[in-house]
């Protein structure tokens, strides 16, 4: 007999918590109680359940778990599971294709259960923030495009179910070199698709006038985008993203060399690699951490990062479309501050400003490390 989930009624074979709650609402229910977070709800009402918008609103998602549990009387457990792998564990243990292992998860609640097909389509008219709906719809497909690609491209004795990729229970592994360059190659394709269901007019634009937007951004975004996943996931320790399934810390720098050519100065190399692992990922944590922003502040900062003002270009055409982007986002987010009720928020749109400003020159500063790992010979892969 097929079972629901009490919660958003989405069709379960397992239980979670002690109760027949699908791993969305799961997850949602311990990060929520973990940070003692207080929502408001989307309508003012408190009506969302009954009115079958459960997932659109958080207050009442909440609620709605709280009371199961409370009336059950259940203890519930806050404590996040590791969902890392040591060099160790790693490279004796075969990834479980069903690991209970929790997955990394995007930076929303879960993983919109969307047709990609559908996303090409413009924001529904009554959308308030139909630029910023986009982007997010562009996002999450971008992120399923990387999640599928690095783990099916993982070898065969650390193979991951399909199933495992569908549900989000895969491993997290320590990143090598070898592989780093070959994600990267799956980011940067990605951002096509990201692109193209953010902003429509991307696919106005000629192959080369798309590779000199991309090519000029991708190390911006994915800076961005992976500091604000790590902070996420990993607030505690010196952990990074280098790729959507992969981390990479002080602990793992050797074990990241290790498929580099033989005849390269992997003593050079790790120091090298140390020295950027103790400064410019720390620094973008610190300042992520400490600006902290909502998940559609995060859209607009990977957005702006997208169209960042250093683009040059002489096509006067694609500057013109870069600022129009620029405006459109910039109004979305005012946007989003007034629904909330928010009017004086010219200070905390300066904290992103400053924010994307030292993302900026950690980017910079990572870049020039990646060129003095290829000085060395450690770094022998093409450029993109």
């Amino acid at each position: 007999m097929t079972r629901k989930c009490l919660i958003c009624d989405s069709s379960i074979t397992n239980i979670h918590m002690g109760i027949d709650a699908c791993r969305a609402c799961a997850v949602f229910y311990r990060r929520a109680r973990r940070s003692k977070t207080k929502f408001r709800c989307k309508s003012n009402s408190g009506r969302c359940v009954t009115e079958g918008r459960v997932l659109e609103c958080r207050r009442c998602r909440f609620d709605l778990m709280d009371g199961i549990f409370e009336r059950a009387n259940l203890e519930i457990s806050t404590a996040p599971r590791s969902n890392h792998l040591s060099v160790a564990e790693f490279k004796s243990e075969l990834s479980s294709p069903l690991s209970s292992i929790d997955a990394p998860m995007t930076p929303f609640e879960q993983e919109p259960k969307m047709e990609t097909s559908r996303c090409t389509e413009s924001a529904p008219s009554t959308s308030s923030t139909p630029v910023l709906d986009r982007i997010r719809c562009g996002y999450n497909v971008m992120t399923r495009i990387r999640k599928s690609a690095e783990l099916c491209m993982r070898p065969l004795d650390k193979f991951v179910h399909p199933t495992a990729i569908d549900d989000n229970t895969f491993l997290i592994i320590p990143a090598t070199h070898g592989l780093t360059f070959r994600t990267t190659q799956i980011m940067i394709s990605s951002l096509f698709d990201f692109a193209s269901i953010a902003f429509p007019d991307f696919e106005t634009l000629s192959a080369a006038e798309k590779w000199h937007l991309i090519s000029g951004c991708h190390e911006r975004f994915f800076t961005i985008e992976s500091t604000f996943r790590a902070v996420k996931l990993f607030p505690n320790d010196d952990r990074i993203f280098v790729s959507y399934t992969m981390t990479l810390c002080a602990d793992t720098a050797e074990y990241f060399l290790s498929d580099c050519p033989k005849n390269v100065n992997s003593d050079g190399g790790r120091q090298a690699l140390m020295k950027n692992l103790e400064d410019n990922p720390r620094r973008c944590k610190r300042a992520m951490s400490r600006t902290n922003p909502s998940d559609e502040e995060f859209l607009v900062m990977i957005a702006l990062s997208f169209w960042n003002s250093e683009i040059s270009s002489g096509d006067d055409r694609l500057n013109r479309m870069a600022a129009s982007c620029r405006t459109e986002i910039m109004q979305d987010l005012h946007t989003y501050y007034s629904t909330r009720g928010v009017t004086d928020y010219a200070s905390r749109i300066g904290e992103l400003f400053c924010l994307l400003v030292n993302n900026e020159k950690v980017t910079t500063m990572i870049t020039e490390d990646i060129e003095l790992l290829r000085l060395m010979d450690i770094n022998q892969l093409p450029r993109f």
